[in-house]
């Protein structure tokens, strides 16, 4: 997989659903909702997202 680092120009908005289907993607799209010209983006806190939670089976 080829990789290519860029730096961040522009920061926006999203909106994303968290309903998983049974193989863990997501099931709805992000959507984009606006531009955030009022932060810069050194101002967004830049943190891993959290892994996905294990299911139990009970057996």
């Amino acid at each position: 997989m080829d990789v290519t680092l860029t730096e961040p120009e522009l920061d926006v908005e999203v909106g994303v659903d968290v309903a998983r289907d049974t193989g863990g993607r997501g099931r709805h799209p992000a959507r984009w909702h606006r531009p955030r010209t009022d932060l810069t983006p050194t101002d967004i806190p830049h943190t891993a997202a959290p892994a996905p939670a294990e299911e139990s089976v009970d057996r």
